[in-house]
């Protein structure tokens, strides 16, 4: 064997692998985290078992009149719950690198945008597979519950409704997970991170009576929350949290861009 043939073989055993592998790799450490497991079946048990829980023991007729003073109230009640738990499940994946493994990680994979967006893709793509999962449950364990106590029902054939149950819950998880996940890389802290992306989306909405009719109409709309609500098709037009589907769509874009632009950043360039 030649030098140049043995050089070769060298840079080949020792070159950086790829993002496929990366990608499985990081999803067999995800699943042989018990930790993630048990944040998995929380987001179930907060959404459709908190559903289920309302339907069973509820007030039936209480739950039609909120349902007929707003169609989502009941089908989304227990969704956002597990919007919240997915979300603080994402932003530990993330965090918890910190605590040791990521000085592994990174000897393995020396490109760290890769492992950092393996993990990205991994929480999206989870999030959509639940999110459409615990909606599609939801709807129709609280109609079935309402229908079988006499009360009317809504129907997957009404105007706007697949769509709103196909993306308001699964987009709002997947949009929430991500934001969290790339704060947790900037921040190290999977509750630091959980905390900093929810209080970005609420206090723009419940300071906006103090701070006066400009900021009410303008500066709420434009959080990640508003904006999945009208992708979804569920934001009334004319309402402040209202903005035409594209705008909303380049809204959310704007979100996950930025945060992913400081994550990718602020992971390649700082020590672990």
């Amino acid at each position: 064997m030649t030098a140049v043939q043995e050089n070769r073989r060298d840079t080949g055993r020792n070159a950086a692998p790829g993002f496929g592998s990366v990608l499985r790799s990081e999803w067999r450490k995800f699943l042989a985290t018990p930790a993630n497991r048990v944040m998995l079946v929380l987001v179930f048990v907060l959404t459709i078992g908190i559903t289920v829980l309302t339907v069973v023991f509820g007030d039936s007729a209480a739950l039609a009149r909120e349902q007929a003073e707003g169609e989502y109230a009941v089908i989304f009640f227990a969704g956002g719950f597990g919007t919240l738990a997915f979300a603080a499940l994402a932003g530990n994946t993330v965090a918890s690198e910190f605590r040791g493994p990521a000085v592994y990680t990174l000897t393995a994979t020396p490109r760290r945008w890769r492992p950092l967006l393996a993990k990205l893709v991994i929480v999206t793509v989870l999030a959509l597979v639940v999110g459409v999962a615990v909606a599609q449950v939801n709807f129709h364990v609280s109609q079935a519950a309402l229908g079988a106590a006499g009360e009317s029902t809504l129907s997957l054939g009404a105007p706007g409704m697949l769509r709103a149950t196909l993306v308001y819950i699964p987009v709002g998880m997947a949009v929430q997970a991500v934001l969290t996940a790339c704060a947790a890389a900037v921040l190290r802290s999977g509750a630091g991170a959980f905390v900093t992306v929810v209080l970005l989306n609420m206090l723009p909405v419940f300071t906006a009576p103090l701070l006066g009719e400009w900021w009410m109409e303008s500066v709420p709309r434009y959080t990640y929350g508003a904006a999945v609500e009208s992708v979804a098709g569920i934001a009334i037009p004319g309402t402040e949290g209202y903005t035409p589907t594209v705008v909303a769509v380049l809204v959310l874009g704007v979100w996950l861009a930025v945060f992913a632009a400081a994550a990718v950043t602020v992971f390649e360039r700082r020590d672990v």
